[in-house]
């Protein structure tokens, strides 16, 4: 019989062996003369389930280093009345709801043009059902074409049916059924699904084949573009077929394939993204340290460290070794990585009032977060400052 090792591995709150090589429990330093430190940290991170919460993710990143991040929090501490006994500031739990209204304002100050934070935070923007309609071309679409010598993605075809499907399908299907479409495609592509339900081929094309007739009955000339779009996925079951074949077993937290293993985590691309833009921002040599994350394993961190490498060489940006490390952390551990978490949930806020959410912390933190949205990462062909107002068309009605 194996014997299991049940100790925590330094530096991480994560067990086992997937997780022994990339942690960092010292306080990160720039003084060292290594490298620029970069922490990053998510909100409304799921995983691979996509549907059936916040529509957006945010990943929050600041460019400082444990002494600095230090500093500022002990200061945010002081100024805000948290209490020396919590140990660590988190968004969620200190700087929601009526009540928080005079931290979320000494947090905005931190962000805001000549705080301490405005040039050196960023908030990278993932909104989930763009993601959810790039994986159908991407996966489907694409794939097909592939197989017959057509290429859709470097001309930007496939980037522009994603667009189409995601900015048309409520117009195309209404509200319910563009859900309908989301949800049955997280669940078809998804390794593992709430209530252990697996969603077949079958299930999938019923909804395409529907989704595709209701489009088809639309006038609007924005349907059509939907309509096109789920007209090429109606016959792409051969490709869907193959997908189902080799889906990655859920206990496989890395597999052959590498970043292909989670085609529906949005974690995956993300992270080398946001790494990809630190890089264009302050220059030099980085050293990334993300908060951790079960799906960033060690194989992960090696696979996706890779790819920022790789993206880098492609943008002329960095070169392969202009990333140093790319660890993982507690936040408990390292207060740039709660400066993240303020940032990242900060964002979300945000996210959310656009999208028609009541929120407080939205209202409050608007004004400073759309500063530090990233232009490169909305996934929707929006600017950034259209996030500072609230889009009733795509409100959530639920």
């Amino acid at each position: 019989m194996i014997k299991r090792d049940h100790t925590k591995n330094p530096g991480t709150g994560l067990l086992g062996a997937n997780f022994a090589r990339r942690n960092r429990q010292n306080p990160t330093d720039d003084g060292l003369g290594e490298g620029r430190w970069i922490a990053v940290d998510e909100s409304g991170y799921s995983g691979d389930q996509l549907f059936g919460g916040d529509r957006y993710m945010t990943l929050g990143s600041v460019a400082v280093d444990d002494t600095e991040a230090a500093e500022i929090v002990d200061e945010l501490r002081n100024e805000a009345g948290i209490q020396k006994a919590a140990p660590e500031v988190k968004f969620q739990s200190m700087f929601t709801g009526a009540r928080a209204g005079r931290r979320r304002h000494l947090l905005a100050e931190i962000l805001a043009p000549g705080g301490p934070l405005h040039r050196q935070a960023s908030v990278y923007v993932i909104d989930k059902h763009h993601f959810v309609s790039a994986k159908l071309v991407d996966l489907l679409i694409e794939e097909q074409c592939h197989s017959r010598g057509i290429d859709i993605v470097s001309n930007g075809v496939a980037h522009r049916m994603a667009l189409d499907l995601a900015t048309e399908g409520t117009r195309a299907l209404g509200r319910d059924g563009f859900d309908r479409l989301m949800a049955t495609a997280v669940g078809f592509f998804a390794k593992k699904n709430r209530g252990g339900h697996q969603v077949t081929v079958d299930d999938l094309f019923t909804v395409i084949r529907e989704s595709c007739a209701c489009a088809r009955r639309r006038k609007a000339p924005q349907a059509k573009k939907a309509a096109d779009v789920l007209e090429l996925l109606r016959a792409t079951r051969p490709e869907a077929e193959a997908f189902a074949r080799e889906r990655p077993a859920e206990q496989t937290p890395t597999g052959p394939h590498g970043l292909l293993d989670d085609s529906l985590d949005p974690l995956v691309p993300a992270l080398p993204a946001v790494i990809l833009s630190a890089a264009g921002r302050h220059g030099g040599k980085l050293r990334v340290l993300a908060d951790e994350q079960r799906l960033l394993t060690d194989d992960k961190l090696d696979v996706l460290e890779r790819a920022a490498a790789a993206m880098g060489l492609i943008y002329s940006i960095i070169e392969a070794n202009h990333l140093g490390d790319l660890v993982r952390g507690r936040s408990i551990e390292h207060p740039s990585l709660q400066l993240a978490d303020l940032v990242a949930g900060a964002g979300r806020a945000v996210a959310r009032r656009h999208d028609g959410e009541e929120d407080p912390a939205g209202e409050d933190l608007h004004a400073a977060v759309v500063q530090l949205i990233d232009p490169n990462a909305l996934l929707m062909g929006k600017a950034p400052e259209e996030f500072a107002s609230v889009d009733h068309v795509r409100s959530k009605r639920r």
